[in-house]
Formats: structure tokens, sequence, C-alpha cells
């Protein structure tokens, strides 16, 4: 009720309601997110939004605890095909190291890294050329630093500003011109599914 309200209250302007879904895996939910809802109160929750005639836009993390730069990056992919009948807009929220997680301790014990940038710029071009009528957006906090998402530490500024600049405009032309020698090296991690305690993190 609350919903159709707002939407009769602002008269036909586009209005979207966020909805923290994080992953369609009730698994990963669970165990590396620490999470209770389901995907199934997912999609009811979205329904009773797009019947008040409003709009979804759902919120993906993006490679939480336990998961592999290959498993985190396929997670969210999955998510989204899920997730794709009930939402307008996808919104990826990378992760970072806070102060007194479980993240900062595996990290600080080098069995956790912070994504790389590169993982991004393929979840944001594979959502936009497999689902182009969809808006897909991030905002990589904390992107260059030990303790944000990162590449080799040459191109961070140019990779995040590029997934900046594709979230504002949708244009892949900003995703597609970043190139870098350390994304020969992103690619045999993710092909290979390295763990990231096999890696010497920084």
């Amino acid at each position: 009720d609350a919903i159709k309200e707002l939407v009769e209250i602002i008269g036909g302007k586009y209005f979207e309601v966020a909805i923290g879904l994080e992953t369609a895996n009730d698994d990963v939910a669970d165990v590396s997110i620490n999470k209770g809802n389901t995907f199934g109160e997912f999609i009811r929750a979205s329904n009773i939004i797009k019947e008040a005639g409003a709009n979804v836009k759902t919120y993906l993390l993006f490679k939480p605890i336990f998961l592999s730069e290959r498993d985190a990056i396929e997670d969210v992919k999955e998510s989204i095909k899920k997730a794709v009948p009930y939402t307008d807009t996808f919104s990826i929220n990378v992760t970072n190291i806070q102060k007194g997680t479980t993240y900062e301790r595996l990290w600080e014990k080098g069995e956790y890294r912070t994504p790389w940038l590169w993982s991004v710029v393929e979840i944001l071009e594979w959502t936009k050329e497999n689902f182009p009528e969809k808006r897909i957006l991030s905002d990589p906090v904390g992107a260059g630093s030990k303790r944000g998402p990162h590449n080799c530490g040459e191109c961070d500024k140019a990779v995040a500003k590029a997934i900046r600049e594709f979230s504002n405009t949708q244009n892949l032309e900003f995703l597609k011109k970043v190139k870098h020698d350390c994304l020969k090296e992103w690619d045999y991690i993710v092909s290979e599914g390295i763990l990231d305690w096999q890696l010497q993190t920084w």
C-alpha cells in the first residue's frame, strides 16, 4: 500500500524500489554472506513492487568470502540470469575490507583477495550484451587501494573510471577501450579457478 501511494504521489515518474538480494544462491547467501533471506522471498517482494506500479533495483554482492574469483563471477552471472524477470536495474556492490570483519581477518592471513576490477568489467559487459534492456551499475568503492577492489596498481584508476563512465551512460565502449598487461594475469587466475589462498595478495 505504501508503494502504491508513493507511485500515485510522483505521478507517473520513474520510481525504483531497491532490494538487497546479494545472491540468488541460497547456500552462498547463508554461508558466505550470512543473510537469512531466500531467493523465493526476493521474488515475492519484487512481484509486490511491480504490482504496485514501481520498478525494481536489485543489489548483488560481488565476491563474498569463501568464493574464488571465478566462482564469484559465476555467482553474479547466475544471480542476474535468475533475477532478470523481476529486475529493471542491477547494481553490483563490490566487496572491500572493513575493520573488525571476517573479511579483514581472512585478508590479513592472505586467504582473501579483494576483487579484480577486470572481474567487474567482465560482469558489466556480459550483462549488457546478454540483457541490453536492463540497466547495470557499479561504483567500486576504494578502487585501487589495498583494501578495495584493484588490479595491478598501475591501471586501477583508468579501469575504475571506465566502470563509472559505463554506469552513467550504459555505453560499452568505455569498458572495451581499457586495456593493460595485467589482464593476462587476471584471465589466468579466473580460467584456472585459482583460490585466493594460493595467491600472494597485496
